[in-house]
């Protein structure tokens, strides 16, 4: 009886070793082939990963972002303008028996027509000052323009030439509710009331409406 346990047990041993080492197999232990491994395989990338190329995808800046600018808003501030058809231009009575020729338009529109007025009729302008409303000018009354069509009017022209007969003055444009005044006033900018006054403010209103009325 005792022989044939001890058999028994013998025969479940050898089997119980049999199982674990059919189950080691199956499930082999790798720790010992990491222990003794002296060196891991290079790991290998494609070709589009490798030299510079995940370092150029890594540092390259990021797009910048379009920049909204708005628009430019026009000013609301335009130039004065005025209907030249609805301009008055007169002489009218000032302080102590002088003339003033009046403009019913802002200074800075009869700046520009006196200037005109002034260089189609060949006065010459020796000083302006826009920021003062200033014309310093030579004025002669009497000066004629030069006759074509013979050489005796050439032969007057030239020796007149020579004959210092222009008087300065000065033209003073003042700003006064939307419309201008100038003033004919000496060297020493003192209004005058001569008749050289008056014939150059006679000169100005006839030009600058002649101008107005094309």
């Amino acid at each position: 009886m005792k022989t044939k346990l001890r058999s028994l047990i013998i025969v479940a041993v050898l089997v119980n070793v049999s199982a674990c080492t059919y189950i080691k197999n199956l499930f082999p232990d790798k720790e010992k082939d990491y222990q003794f491994t002296t060196e891991i395989p290079p790991l290998v990338l494609p070709p589009d990963l490798a030299g510079d190329s995940i370092a150029k995808v890594t540092t390259a800046a990021p797009p910048a972002e379009p920049v909204n600018v708005a628009p430019a808003v026009p000013s609301t501030e335009a130039a004065p303008t005025v209907d030249r058809k609805l301009i008055q231009v007169g002489l009218v009575d000032a302080d102590q028996g002088t003339k003033r020729l009046r403009i019913g338009a802002p200074a800075a529109i009869a700046w520009r027509m006196v200037g005109k007025a002034l260089s189609r009729k060949s006065i010459e302008v020796t000083n302006r000052n826009q920021e003062e409303g200033l014309f310093h000018v030579q004025y002669d009354p009497n000066k004629k323009e030069v006759e074509d069509g013979t050489i005796w009017h050439e032969v007057v022209f030239l020796f007149k030439g020579f004959e210092v007969t222009e008087q300065e003055y000065v033209l003073k444009l003042v700003e006064n509710n939307q419309q201008t005044d100038v003033i004919v006033m000496d060297k020493e900018q003192t209004p005058v009331a001569d008749e050289t006054s008056l014939s150059l403010l006679t000169l100005l209103n006839d030009t600058i409406k002649a101008d107005l009325a094309k």
